[in-house]
C-alpha cells in the first residue's frame, strides 16, 4: 500500500470496469447443470470449500464458502461487482481461509448459479431484500464483516441501512460511487455532429446504459440504484455509524485522447470524492490507495484486501 501520483480517469473506462468486473463474462449455467450442493472438508492441508443453492423463498441464490465457521468470529461476506461470479474471489478467499477464517460469497439474482429474478426493472433495494432473506436462510456467524467490490458497494451500504445489527465492519474494494454519474453527466460538453468516438461513448454510458435495465444481467436500473444510495448517504449522521470502514482505492484509467481535459478533471475529482465520502460516512473510516493493481484489487493484490479485513476484524 502506498501513495501514488495524480489520477487521470475516463468515466466510461471506470464505469465499464466497475460494471463488468474488468470484462469478465460469466455465462449463467442452466438449472439442470448446476449442482444442488458440493463441499469438501479440510484434509491433508486442503481448505474446506462448499457451494450450494440456497432457497430464499421460491428462488435460489448460489452461495460459495471457504473455511469453516469460527465461534465468536464474524463470517466474511463477499459481495461481487456486477458480472463476475463468486469464483473471482477464489485466490484471496482461499488464502484467508487458510489462516482459520470463514468466508462466503453469493451470486446475485441473474448471475452465475443463481436464479433470475422475475422483475424486468430492479434496484439495490431488491438486492438487499434478497440478501436479508439469504442471511436468514444461511448459517453464518454474525455480525458479518462485509467485503464489497465495485457495484457491490451499493448493496453493502443498503444492508447497513436496513439491518445494521448484522454488520460488524466493511471493506469496500474500489467501490462504485453513486454520485459520479450525475457529476460527470452535468460536465458533458454539448453534443456535436463530429465529436470524438470517446466522447460519444461517454455520452452513451451516462445516458442509455445507466437508464436501461436490459443492458445488465441483473436488470438493474442503475441510476435508480445510485439515487437510493445517495438518499442513504444524505440522511443525518454517518451512514456506517461507528462501524470500521476501509476503502481500497485503485489507480484509475488514463484519459482517452478524445475526452476534453476539463471534463476529465471533473470525472477524476468525482471518483476521488466518492471514496472519501464512503470513508467519511463512518466515525472510523479510512481510504487506502493501492499501487500496482487494476480494478480487481482482490485478484491483483489479495494481501492488501486481507490486511484490510484483519484491521476491520480487530475493530
Amino acid at each position: 500500500m502506498a501513495a501514488r501520483g495524480p489520477l487521470v480517469v475516463s468515466v466510461v473506462a471506470a464505469m465499464s470496469l466497475l460494471v463488468s468486473g474488468c470484462g469478465e463474462d460469466d455465462e449463467k449455467p442452466s438449472s439442470s447443470s448446476t449442482p444442488a450442493a458440493s463441499g469438501s472438508a479440510e484434509a491433508d492441508g486442503e481448505i474446506a470449500h462448499s457451494a450450494e443453492a440456497v432457497d430464499i423463498g421460491g428462488r435460489n441464490l448460489w452461495v460459495e464458502c471457504w473455511g469453516e465457521p469460527v465461534p465468536d468470529e464474524p463470517t466474511v461476506l463477499l459481495i461481487s461487482g456486477s458480472g463476475p461470479t463468486t469464483t473471482y474471489w477464489e485466490t484471496m478467499a482461499s488464502a484467508f481461509a487458510a489462516e482459520g477464517h470463514h468466508l462466503c460469497g453469493y451470486d446475485r439474482a441473474g448471475v452465475g448459479g443463481s436464479d433470475f429474478a422475475p422483475e424486468a426493472r430492479r434496484t439495490t433495494a431488491d438486492q438487499v431484500t434478497e440478501l436479508v432473506a439469504l442471511l436468514d436462510a444461511a448459517d453464518l456467524e454474525e455480525p458479518l464483516v462485509v467485503v464489497a467490490h465495485s457495484l457491490g458497494s451499493l448493496p453493502a451500504l443498503g444492508l447497513v441501512g436496513r439491518a445494521p445489527e448484522r454488520v460488524a465492519g466493511v471493506v469496500l474494494v474500489d467501490p462504485w460511487g453513486p454520485r459520479v454519474s450525475a457529476a460527470t453527466r452535468a460536465a458533458l460538453p454539448p453534443e456535436t455532429p463530429n465529436e470524438s468516438p470517446d466522447l460519444a461513448e461517454e455520452r452513451r454510458i451516462l445516458n442509455d446504459f445507466m437508464l436501461d435495465p436490459a443492458q445488465n444481467p441483473e436488470h438493474l436500473l442503475l441510476q435508480a440504484c445510485n439515487d437510493e444510495a445517495v438518499s442513504l448517504l444524505d440522511e443525518p449522521g454517518p451512514a456506517f455509524g461507528d462501524l470500521p470502514v476501509i476503502v481500497l482505492q485503485a489507480p484509475l484509467p488514463k484519459r482517452p485522447a478524445g475526452l476534453p481535459r476539463a471534463y476529465d478533471a471533473v470525472a477524476r475529482a468525482a471518483w476521488v470524492d466518492a471514496n472519501e465520502e464512503f470513508a467519511g460516512e463512518s466515525t472510523r473510516g479510512t481510504v487506502i490507495e493501492v499501487e500496482d493493481t487494476g480494478h480487481n484489487i482482490h485478484e491483483d493484490q489479495p494481501e492488501v484486501v486481507m490486511d484490510a479485513i484483519r484491521d476491520v476484524m480487530a475493530g
